[in-house]
């Protein structure tokens, strides 16, 4: 993004005028638009405090290359980019930790346990975590996620028993 549009968007955030007070502690997690990739069909909203809302946004970093967003270069680790492509199994336990590091920068996570599992061809990567988040009422998951060069998926998720 250049100087010359970031200055025109700080212009006119400037010139709005604001309708709602500014939030006081606690904050919340609001609510997003449901869908990892592109928008649900439907553009259901999902309440943030749902375990559903929390893998998805664990997907959309996971698939995200890093600087690819405008306002937080330090976001995102790009799973696709481990795919079709030779990789140490040094490289793969250091990718495991990486990945519990991008993850433990969403506040909404208290713990996460991350497995890797890679394909004998090395076309795709098995992602398993055991997801504990902070709000104790979203209640733990475990998540699998398929990476390939196309796509990180969700293959399963399931409630912690």
């Amino acid at each position: 993004m250049s100087a010359e549009v970031k200055a025109q968007i700080a212009r006119d955030l400037a010139e709005l005028t604001r309708i709602r007070d500014f939030p006081v502690a606690p904050f919340g997690y609001g609510s997003d638009i449901s869908g990892t990739f592109d928008v649900d069909p439907s553009v259901r909203e999902l309440p943030g405090n749902k375990a559903l809302a929390l893998a998805q946004a664990i997907v959309r970093r996971l698939d995200c290359p890093r600087g690819a967003l405008p306002d937080d270069k330090d976001y995102g680790i790009d799973l696709r980019s481990y795919c079709n492509r030779g990789v140490t199994a040094n490289d793969i336990r250091s990718l495991g930790g990486q990945i519990k590091g991008e993850l433990s920068k969403d506040d909404r996570l208290d713990t996460v346990t991350v497995r890797l599992e890679t394909a004998s061809t090395g076309t795709s990567l098995r992602v398993v975590l055991a997801v504990r988040p902070v709000d104790q009422a979203i209640g733990g998951f475990t998540l699998t996620l398929n990476a390939s060069d196309a796509a990180v998926l969700i293959e399963e998720m399931q409630a912690a028993l």
